[in-house]
């Protein structure tokens, strides 16, 4: 019996299910000759398209559990697993487009650069996730910061995914995390420290892709988070980097170029932004 055949087209990319792919349009354009993909081609992902391809995967996630709460009961055991196996990819898939839409969102579109403090945007960043402070009873403590050039949303952003990182993968030990920024030769080098299970010295590159996860799927996740702050760094004119090991919590770093030549804000005592939980 011959191969059904589906097609259909999202926003002019021509998907085919059960097919081998033609010379048109197809999912999967020619992969280039260094074997690795640019990561800007997921910014040329636009909104519409993405929207378009949740739609049919929103659908199919429906239609496997309006069949399960129809015949419950009906279904044998194997046909109940393979519901839960079509469940679960759906929601994976799910997962991965959130965080390409995220990427788009992030990265697509950015604001003017112009001067800010650092401090202002850390409780900015610190407001977006205080529910997950809350819940983990997080202390974010951070030295006195300077005043950076850049986007402001997405420098909040940085703040805001490297600090919920620190929060998700926290050991069994309350989430202790310092951000700090001393003048590096042109630069303003900031770091996000934790004491949570760390990450194993092998991975510490691998982190920074795109869709790469290294821990178990029990941790949530899209594996974009730090793809992201990668390219926001970077196109600051950032490096950002991350030492740990595993049981000993995790640094990361980063950098952003030091426009005014000046030192941070006049030194002090540590200031302690904890979850109103333990205030």
């Amino acid at each position: 019996m011959k191969q059904r055949r589906a097609a259909w087209r999202v926003e002019g990319i021509d998907v085919r299910v059960g097919c081998k792919p033609s010379n048109g349009p197809h999912l999967s354009p020619p992969r280039p000759a260094g074997g690795e993909w640019p990561e800007d081609i997921c910014v040329q992902l636009n909104a519409d398209a993405l929207h378009d391809l949740v739609g049919p995967v929103n659908q199919m996630r429906s239609m496997a559990d309006l069949i399960l709460k129809r015949h419950r009961g009906k279904l044998d055991d194997e046909d109940e697993t393979l519901f839960g196996f079509l469940q679960t990819s759906s929601d994976r898939l799910q997962n991965l487009l959130a965080g390409l839409r995220t990427y788009t969102r992030i990265v697509g579109r950015r604001e003017p650069y112009r001067h800010f403090d650092a401090s202002a945007i850390l409780a900015g960043a610190l407001a977006t996730i205080q529910p997950a402070m809350d819940r983990s009873e997080a202390v974010v403590t951070h030295d006195p910061l300077p005043e950076v050039y850049g986007d402001p949303s997405q420098i909040c952003y940085i703040f805001s995914s490297l600090i919920e990182n620190s929060i998700k993968f926290r050991s069994q030990s309350r989430p202790e995390i310092h951000v700090t920024a001393i003048p590096d030769e042109n630069d303003w080098l900031f770091s996000v420290c934790d004491n949570g299970i760390g990450i194993d010295p092998r991975h510490v590159e691998r982190v920074f892709g795109v869709f790469k996860r290294i821990h178990s799927e029990e941790y949530p996740g899209a594996g974009m988070g730090l793809a992201i702050a990668k390219r926001i760094i970077e196109s600051h004119g950032g490096r950002i980097w991350v030492e740990s090991h595993l049981g000993q919590g995790a640094t990361f770093f980063f950098t952003l170029p030091n426009t005014s030549g000046h030192a941070a804000h006049s030194a002090g005592a540590s200031q302690a932004m904890p979850s109103p939980a333990n205030s």
